[in-house]
């Protein structure tokens, strides 16, 4: 989401709203927060999965942007610091209440896990159902740091009985072969099409927000990437 500043990720709007990334007017956000509620309700999704949501901070005037969303459909959420609770960035007053969580119209069963490196380190592991896990988290940007940290999440979803879903932001700014040496040594494949980008900046179009799957589910599943006009990453869309 972006925090709800409404930048789309072209060079113009980045000039021209830098500000926002400091400190955000209630209006924008939720100008934002509707467009994005639209599209949840307009696709009938049984869980939205957001990554850089503010429950409160600084930068989004004191907003909690989680319950903005929330209505009579989609009851159930969860939102947790994206640096963990024993991170300084959990309480620092530019960090604070800057967040990853979920929206959902059932009351699916979670958990919270985390990295063991890295700023940012919290991973969702939600049951879906009987024999289905999603895990959805955002990686780092330093490369030695990602590569940790995707060995980790594979490793998780090795022990994971069952199907199992991974979902988010992965930054892998070098390209996917940073997770096809992953992929070739286990039953689960990339959902996403190379050619489709997900995330943009100026002129660079890049692949960063992945749909990886068990084998067993590709026959039934398709993904399609959404561009959102209020921030620089698509959003993915994942029907079974």
């Amino acid at each position: 989401m972006g925090y709800a500043r409404g930048i789309n990720g072209t060079l113009g709007q980045h000039m021209r709203y830098a500000a926002r990334h400091v400190w955000s007017r209630p209006g924008v956000q939720k100008r934002v927060l509707a467009l994005l509620k639209a599209l949840i309700h307009q696709r009938e999704v049984d869980i939205c999965c957001l990554l850089e949501v503010d429950t409160g901070s600084f930068g989004s005037h004191g907003m909690n942007q989680l319950n903005a969303l929330m209505d009579e459909e989609y009851r159930y959420a969860d939102a947790q610091s994206k640096y963990g609770t024993e991170s300084r960035h959990h309480r620092a007053p530019l960090t604070a209440g800057k967040s990853n969580g979920f929206i959902a119209r059932r009351d699916y069963p979670f958990e919270t896990l985390y990295f063991t490196v890295g700023t940012k380190r919290l991973i969702y592991r939600v049951r879906l159902g009987a024999g289905l896990t999603l895990y959805f988290t955002h990686f780092s940007l330093k490369r030695a740091v990602r590569e940790r940290q995707l060995y980790e999440l594979f490793e998780l979803a090795d022990g994971t009985e069952g199907e199992v879903i991974l979902m988010g932001d992965f930054n892998v700014l070098t390209g996917l072969d940073e997770v096809r040496p992953l992929l070739a040594t286990r039953p689960l494949t990339l959902l996403n099409d190379p050619a489709v980008h997900t995330f943009v900046f100026h002129r660079r179009r890049l692949v960063l927000d992945l749909c990886i799957a068990s084998k067993s589910l590709a026959a039934r599943a398709s993904l399609e990437v959404i561009p959102q006009p209020y921030s620089d990453h698509a959003a993915l869309l994942l029907t079974l």
